[in-house]
This record gives structure tokens, C-alpha cells and sequence, in this order.
């Protein structure tokens, strides 16, 4: 896995968030809904970067209890409402590598990232939330599934 280390810049988003299992089609769910809202919202045109924020760890929050929010940016005029919240994305220094594939495969590619190249690299974990970044010609293949996107883990130096 080919890594490296990006600044990434603090980012207002629109969310919506899922509790349950990473890695199930819960998740895909929750973004063909939240993609339908942000459709009807006029955040689709033009697309803007689209962000999956993994608030909780596997390995330690049981799996009902992951929260996982799918999340797009957004202006300072944009205003919460219904199950919609406003956030701001943490930026800072982040492990970022890219991914390309299907739901079932992206557990694997954050394993490598942070079981694999990260102990390689001059940096530990940060406690911000891991970041998936889709940016604005992101497609899933309609026959596969498939998708790409970029893997970013919170870090700083050792």
C-alpha cells in the first residue's frame, strides 16, 4: 500500500449519520439516501467533495454502537435541518492512501493503512475520526460496485 502524509484543511459539511456495523450495506444505504437529499438540496451541481467520517473504532466501540457519518461540504449560509447536521471536518495531518473497490474490501485497505504502512512511517494515530474523501468525479461502477476514494487516518509525529 502507497501512503503518505497530507495537510488537510478544516471543512464545514452537511451530514447524516448511521449507527451500526462499518462494513455492511448499512452504510451503503445510508448514501443512496443521503445522496438522494443532497440531490434535492442542490448540493449535487455542482459536486463537491463528499466526505465518510468514522467516528468510532472497530476495535473498541461494539458494532451497533459505530457511528459513521456520510457527509458533503458546505457554505457558512447553509443551515441544519430535520436528521441533516452541520459539522466541521477536522483538518490537520493525516495518513492518507487511496482505495479502490468494493464495500466488502475497504476494511482490509484500512487495515494495511494503519496495521501496515503506518508503523513504518515517523507517526501514531491522532484522536480525530478517520476520514474517507470522495471527491467530485467520484462514480461507483453500476456492474461491480466498485468506487474509489482516499483513505485518510488522523496522525502525528511519534
Amino acid at each position: 500500500m502507497d501512503g503518505e502524509i497530507k495537510t488537510l484543511p478544516d471543512t464545514r459539511v452537511a451530514y447524516l449519520r448511521y449507527v451500526g456495523p462499518y462494513g455492511g450495506s448499512g452504510i451503503a444505504a445510508a448514501w443512496q439516501r443521503f445522496a438522494g437529499w443532497c440531490a434535492q438540496a442542490g448540493l449535487m451541481q455542482p459536486r463537491r467533495r463528499m466526505f465518510g467520517v468514522c467516528l468510532d473504532d472497530p476495535t473498541i466501540t461494539p458494532p451497533e454502537e459505530c457511528r459513521y457519518d456520510c457527509a458533503v461540504e458546505v457554505d457558512a449560509t447553509f443551515v441544519a435541518r430535520d436528521e441533516i447536521g452541520v459539522a466541521t471536518v477536522a483538518g490537520g495531518r493525516y495518513a492518507c492512501a487511496r482505495f479502490s473497490g468494493v464495500a466488502a474490501e475497504i476494511r482490509d485497505a484500512w487495515t494495511k493503512l494503519v496495521a501496515e504502512w503506518l508503523p513504518k512511517s515517523r507517526y501514531q494515530p491522532d484522536d480525530r475520526p478517520a476520514l474517507e474523501i470522495y471527491e467530485p468525479d467520484f462514480v461507483v461502477d453500476e456492474k461491480t460496485g466498485a468506487f474509489p476514494c482516499l483513505l485518510c487516518m488522523p496522525v502525528r509525529p511519534l
